[in-house]
C-alpha cells in the first residue's frame, strides 16, 4: 500500500498553459505571458513534451551553442524543483553532484521558463574579492 502512494507522488507546476493568441484587439498595456497558475501534472509524457517545446525556445533564443537535454524522470523531478526554489521570493538552492549530471542546464532551462535572465560568473586563478564586487554590480545593471 505504502509503495503505491509514494509511485503516485503528485507533482505541479505552473508552466503548463499556453499565452493567449494575440487577436489585434488587445489593449497596449495587455498581459499576453502565458498565465502562472500550479497544476497538478497530467502525465510526465506530457511534461515532456513541454519541457521539449521550452528547450527548442531556450536554444532559438539564447546565444552561444544549444543545449540538448534528455527528459527522463528524475532531470524532470529535478527541474520541478528548481523551478519552485527560483520563482519563490529570495528562492535559493545549492545544487550538489558529479560534473556532467546536468545541474547548470536544468537551472538554465528553470530560468528561462521563468522569464529570469542569468548571469555566470567565471573564475580564474587571479579572481579575487575586487572581481566579485564588480561583478556583483554588472549583474545588479541587468
Amino acid at each position: 500500500e505504502l509503495a503505491s502512494r509514494l509511485a503516485a507522488e503528485p507533482y505541479f507546476v505552473d508552466f503548463l498553459r499556453e499565452p493567449p493568441e494575440p487577436t489585434g484587439e488587445e489593449a497596449d498595456d495587455a498581459d499576453l505571458e502565458a498565465p502562472k497558475i500550479y497544476e497538478q501534472i497530467p502525465a510526465w509524457e506530457e511534461l515532456e513534451e513541454r519541457l521539449q517545446q521550452y528547450l527548442a525556445q531556450y536554444n532559438e533564443t539564447v546565444r552561444g551553442s544549444g543545449m540538448d537535454l534528455v527528459f527522463f524522470k528524475d532531470a524532470m523531478v529535478h527541474l520541478i524543483k528548481i523551478s519552485r526554489i527560483i520563482r519563490t521570493a529570495r528562492g535559493n538552492a545549492l545544487l550538489v553532484g558529479v560534473g556532467g549530471s546536468g545541474k547548470q542546464s536544468l537551472t538554465r532551462l528553470a530560468s528561462f521558463i521563468a522569464g529570469y535572465k542569468t548571469f555566470q560568473i567565471t573564475l580564474t586563478r587571479a579572481y579575487n574579492v575586487n572581481n566579485l564586487i564588480e561583478d556583483l554590480k554588472r549583474s545588479e545593471e541587468r
